[in-house]
């Protein structure tokens, strides 16, 4: 299934374009307020992001993964990213989310969510679903909470680097 654009009373979600890879590594993936809680570290450059986003355009035929880029409707702002994965692990779809450090706290990042967890219990017809936080970042859990998961346990998991582990808050939501 194409991953279809989204829309909330603020926001588009929209399929993101390698256009977009500027922008992207400029205002969140440098930011060390966003990395230190990602996967990826701040040492990214434009050409991984590049790649990271050639990889997503290449998943948006598939049922496996779902893709958005978070755009503010008055202004065409391309602010944040988040979408659904499948997750072996979990037998299942997890969701993640990250938006720009300036954007937090304005309950962008819980609209967002809100419409990825409709679209995969409406159009995906999911059952439950998966998320987790590092534990550094209780916001980020608020989201989640606010969307309607639940606290499953604590958990590790590892950066891209394949070396660097945090400790997780890991959350389902059952519909």
């Amino acid at each position: 299934m194409n991953t279809p654009v989204l829309e909330t009373e603020r926001l588009i979600l929209r399929p993101l374009a390698l256009s977009d890879a500027e922008d992207i590594y400029a205002r969140w993936v440098k930011d060390e307020n966003v990395s230190r809680y990602m996967r990826w570290s701040s040492e990214q450059t434009l050409e991984d992001t590049r790649n990271w986003i050639k990889s997503e355009i290449a998943n948006y035929e598939s049922d496996k993964s779902y893709c958005w880029g978070f755009v503010l409707k008055k202004e065409n702002y391309l602010f944040g990213s988040g979408g659904l994965v499948y997750s072996k692990k979990h037998n299942g779809f997890e969701i993640g989310y990250n938006i720009m450090h300036k954007y937090w706290r304005q309950g962008l990042t819980t609209e967002a969510a809100k419409a990825i967890v409709q679209f995969a219990k409406d159009t995906l017809q999911q059952k439950k679903l998966f998320a987790c936080h590092a534990v550094e970042n209780p916001a980020s859990g608020a989201v989640m909470k606010k969307c309607g998961f639940q606290y499953v346990c604590d958990g590790i998991d590892q950066k891209f680097d394949g070396v660097t582990t945090y400790n997780t808050k890991e959350y389902e939501l059952i519909f």
